[in-house]
């Protein structure tokens, strides 16, 4: 074991101890008196990693929903359910699949050595076999039935194939029925042995203890090192959207409408990254988002109500900007938003505004980061992205209103704009 670096936040008044342990990288971030701790840990490996490389120069081709699968198989344990043997320790667990992250986490209030034995063992010593795949099956069918079945989810989807031509982010992390039937327990097994290997993996404890006992106990729970992890084969994605507009009709009682401005292309992970959702984020708070005027103004007309949202999504290879909400009228929603943010472009930042957006954001990142459980989570996020933990607070200090503006001008370019709408069914 080798620690590696201290990184502190004054701003937060927290501090994150970096080490390497049996080739993985560890976070620990010490809570004086807490009573509770907390465990995630992580990889950089999920539902978009459908063709990758493996350590030994093959290429991989698996079924869409092979991750999340996975995760499944993961779940089940050897001998036992994973939930139960948590249960039994009084812990608090649960994982999930992302598009290019998956996670497993806990919390508890007591017997924490016990529960990071646990979470160590079951992800180092799965036990994937062609019955257990089988027999799998049709819980994750119905659960990919269930989805298919909510307005949001599918909404959400319709407006991803409208944005992309060839990123996986247009498929459904769990796949869909012919992906899951088409699953083999080769393929699980492949995905395993190239991404769950320490060089891929991130752990982060968050509690009262000793820094220095968790890593070395960490170091006492890992198998011997497998140098190397697989590495993921990513399409090439034209610029401009796959469709302009989609439709579908659905069982909703009103029109639900999805409008999105995609990215030209990613950035990659690290500060670029950060950099890009932080001042979209801000552009959103200040064009759409509840507390701006051109908000109010659609509000009182009657354009949008309550469900209304605006939000910002990107990864390495893709962002896109977002507003849904539901209407009566989707021709005038959509001409009303779009005007709106014409005259957002227009009009350009005032500093009291910006002032008053970048407050609220920084206050919102304090605010979530008071548990061990949402600082281990927020650490392992920074890790698995190729950040520093804590950095995104002072990146909210050096944002600036001329660099906020054109993020806007760059964000939001009507070129680069999708539409997804659900009609109710006749």
């Amino acid at each position: 074991m080798k620690t590696l670096q201290r990184v502190a936040s004054a701003r937060l008044d927290e501090e994150v101890l970096l080490a390497r342990a049996g080739g993985m990288r560890v976070g620990v971030v010490r809570k004086p008196g807490y009573s509770t701790a907390a465990a995630n840990l992580g990889l950089r490996f999920g539902s978009t990693a459908t063709r990758f490389r493996g350590v030994d120069g093959r290429e991989h081709a698996v079924p869409e929903g092979s991750a999340h699968f996975l995760e499944h198989k993961l779940f089940e344990g050897r001998e036992e359910k994973v939930f139960d043997r948590f249960g039994r320790l009084g812990a608090r667990f649960n994982g999930g699949t992302g598009f290019y992250t998956t996670n497993y986490y806990f919390s508890t209030a007591g017997r924490f050595d016990q529960c990071l034995e646990v979470l160590l063992d079951f992800v180092q010593h799965p036990l994937i076999t062609e019955e257990r795949v089988e027999k799998e099956k049709g819980i994750i069918e119905q659960e990919v039935r269930m989805y298919q079945d909510e307005p949001d989810y599918h909404g959400y989807f319709l407006l991803h194939r409208a944005l992309y031509h060839r990123l996986p982010i247009r498929i459904e992390p769990a796949g869909d029925v012919a992906s899951v039937r088409a699953t083999r327990a080769a393929d699980l097994q492949a995905c395993y042995d190239n991404f769950y290997r320490p060089e891929n993996l991130v752990l982060v404890v968050a509690g009262d203890f000793d820094p220095e006992q968790v890593l070395a106990r960490v170091e006492s729970l890992l198998d011997s090192p497998q140098p190397g992890s697989g590495r993921i084969l990513r399409p090439e994605e034209p610029p401009l959207p796959a469709a302009r507009r989609l439709e579908e009709s659905f069982a909703v009682t009103r029109h639900n409408l999805w409008l999105a401005w995609r990215e030209r292309g990613g950035v990659g992970l690290g500060r670029p990254l950060m950099r890009r959702r932080i001042l979209s984020s801000l552009v959103l708070d200040l064009a759409l988002d509840h507390s701006s005027e051109y908000h109010d103004d659609l509000y009182r007309r009657g354009v949008v109500d309550d469900t209304f949202n605006v939000g910002y999504s990107a990864d390495e290879d893709y962002g896109y900007a977002l507003i849904n909400g539901q209407t009566e009228d989707p021709e005038r929603f959509l001409a009303e938003i779009q005007a709106a943010v014409a005259r957002f472009l227009d009009a350009g930042v005032r500093p009291e505004d910006f002032e008053r957006v970048r407050r609220a954001y920084y206050g919102w990142i304090v605010t979530r980061l008071q548990t061990p459980s949402a600082l281990a989570s927020s650490v392992l996020n920074a890790l698995l992205e190729d950040m520093e933990p804590f950095s995104m607070l002072a990146e909210v200090e050096e944002a600036t209103v001329e660099a906020v503006e054109q993020r806007a001008r760059e964000l939001l370019d009507p070129a680069r704009a999708a539409v997804a709408l659900l009609r109710p069914k006749a």
